[in-house]
């Protein structure tokens, strides 16, 4: 699977992931090794963690959970021909809706240009992010996990597929619905940010 762009693997990792399989194997029992695949991975996952839930702090924590279960259950891992990677996304995705279903549910509101007015548009931005977050989250979870995959990590269909286990047009179809079910919930605040 290639990765998105800026997401490849850090160039100080010495064992180019071509040879991943073998770098898993020995972090089974090396923390050196294992601490080679969290430099070459971390900087991703975080990523996807961060956009998913908006909080530094939180994404924080359960980056940290990532890779604790990754390190916990590598013994499990199989590579079977898929990258690493996307074990650590269905990893990180599993806490991440693990998070979401214990938090209060909050409803997107709308958007008020008097209290987010900015020269730069800065403010507005943010407020528009935090409003696309909740009405993501006020999705099932299937939505939220295949559109996040594939429009915050930019993953193609084949590779969400491997990081969660589904089928190529099980990800085509949850990617429709979930963006007609998006738009519906983001139609009636539309009107706020297009002015």
């Amino acid at each position: 699977m290639p990765y998105p762009p800026g997401d490849a693997p850090a160039d100080n990792v010495d064992d180019p992931l071509e040879h991943e399989a073998e770098l898993v194997e020995r972090a089974r029992s090396s923390a050196d090794a294992f601490a080679r695949l969290y430099r070459a991975h971390h900087p991703a996952i975080a990523r996807y963690i961060r956009r998913r839930v908006g909080d530094e702090h939180v994404a924080g924590d359960l980056v940290a959970e990532t890779f604790l279960a990754a390190l916990s259950n590598l013994h499990r891992y199989r590579s079977r021909g898929l990258p690493f990677r996307a074990w650590l996304y269905r990893l990180a995705t599993s806490r991440v809706n693990r998070w979401s279903r214990r938090r209060p549910a909050r409803a997107p509101h709308a958007f008020d240009e008097s209290e987010h007015a900015s020269p730069s548009g800065d403010a507005r931005d943010d407020a528009l992010a935090d409003l696309a977050r909740r009405a993501l989250f006020a999705l099932p979870t299937k939505y939220q996990d295949t559109l996040a995959l594939h429009y915050l990590e930019g993953l193609s269909v084949d590779a969400i597929s491997t990081a969660l286990g589904v089928r190529p047009g099980t990800v085509k179809a949850r990617l429709a619905r979930g963006r007609e079910r998006l738009r519906r919930k983001l139609a009636p605040y539309a009107e706020g940010f297009l002015r």
